[in-house]
């Protein structure tokens, strides 16, 4: 009988034993499983976040929608944050799971257990009796066997059997809690990386638009001086123009008031030459000056267009700077409260090392 008692209670100890550890585990892939569901939560931010940035990069004019770089690692970004939240949402699954297992386990340690407490119980009482016992009396048929009984062998096969399942379940549990310890660190690394990639793209990017826009406006500003230039040009040829038109009258009256002279006195002679050269003269440089006239209102005009052009361009990269601008604060949730514009700025640029510190 004491060997017996002996031997009941050292499998209940050690399922007692393998129960605390069972427990324990619950517990920690629970804590486990917690920190996986907040930071698969914390996910909806992000993907809020690169969502509107695409969109609001969607509203650019045609000329600046263009497939860029900032396009596609945005789109990179939303992939990396969407396949994260899937393997995210597989594991917290499998951790369900699992505590599901583990649960049922440590119910079937606690009804063992329990048994085993009965089963001490009774075999004390029965190692207490003795031939003074008052409850003691005879028996129908003492020697039978109870029914669902089972060998030595098969009790510590079962004993053991239930043991072996629930270190098992405890070794997958803790795989499974590294993998859900792996899975979040390596969706915080890889966003972290992407994030960065795309605020570097993104300011490269404002910065390029920037430098393309301060060159059109110098290029604006050069035109509509060149403008000038050509339009007080244009005034001071109309005005040329206009002051040969009295003396081209004035040649061409007396050439023709000379014609009325009396036949015998129609001579060819000095100044009849001298009025047909200068009327030769007054109407070449009339005409140059209507040619000169001509070209720099051609000029104008082709410069005027020009400047339209420019100026519609203009309007087109300070629409798609304001689109690529708003990104910095639409993103601005996804930076920490301590972490400066100054503090990434330094971190875009490698100058860390570079700076002097206190």
């Amino acid at each position: 009988m004491r060997d017996r008692i002996f031997e009941v209670q050292a499998w209940r100890e050690k399922q007692r034993f393998t129960r605390d550890c069972v427990k324990d585990e619950i517990r920690a892939l629970k804590e486990e499983k917690h920190a996986t569901e907040l930071h698969l939560e914390s996910l909806q931010v992000p993907l809020m976040v690169i969502s509107q940035c695409l969109s609001n990069r969607d509203q650019r004019v045609p000329p600046e929608l263009t497939r860029d770089q900032l396009g596609e690692e945005l789109k990179k970004e939303l992939h990396i944050t969407e396949n994260s939240k899937r393997v995210l949402m597989d594991v917290c699954h499998m951790g369900w799971e699992k505590i599901k297992e583990l649960t049922n386990v440590l119910c079937r340690l606690e009804r063992e257990i329990k048994n085993k407490d009965e089963t001490l119980d009774l075999e004390y009482h029965v190692k207490d009796l003795t031939r003074d016992s008052t409850d003691i009396s005879f028996k129908l048929d003492p020697t039978r066997v109870p029914t669902e009984s089972m060998t030595e062998e098969s009790y510590a096969h079962c004993i053991q059997n239930t043991i072996k399942i629930a270190e098992q379940l405890m070794a997958e549990s803790k795989d499974l809690r590294a993998t859900m310890f792996k899975s979040r660190e390596q969706a915080r690394n890889q966003m972290y990386a992407q994030s960065q990639q795309v605020e570097l793209i993104m300011r490269r990017r404002v910065y390029d638009i920037q430098r393309a826009r301060n060159e059109m406006e110098w290029q604006k500003y050069k035109l509509e001086q060149n403008l000038q230039k050509v339009d007080r040009e244009i005034e001071t040829l109309r005005a040329a123009v206009a002051d040969k038109i009295n003396p081209t009258k004035l040649v061409e009256t007396r050439l023709e008031t000379r014609t009325r002279r009396p036949v015998l006195e129609r001579v060819q002679d000095k100044p009849m030459r001298g009025l047909i050269e200068e009327f030769e003269r007054v109407h070449t440089s009339h005409n140059m000056l209507e040619k000169k006239l001509e070209e720099a209102i051609t000029t104008y005009h082709g410069m005027y267009n020009h400047h339209q052009r420019v100026t519609k361009d203009l309007q087109y990269k300070n629409q798609a700077l304001e689109t690529d601008r708003r990104l910095i604060e639409i993103r601005k949730p996804l930076h920490s409260s301590d972490e400066t514009e100054f503090k990434r700025n330094v971190g875009y640029c490698h100058m860390s090392d570079e700076l002097v510190t206190d």
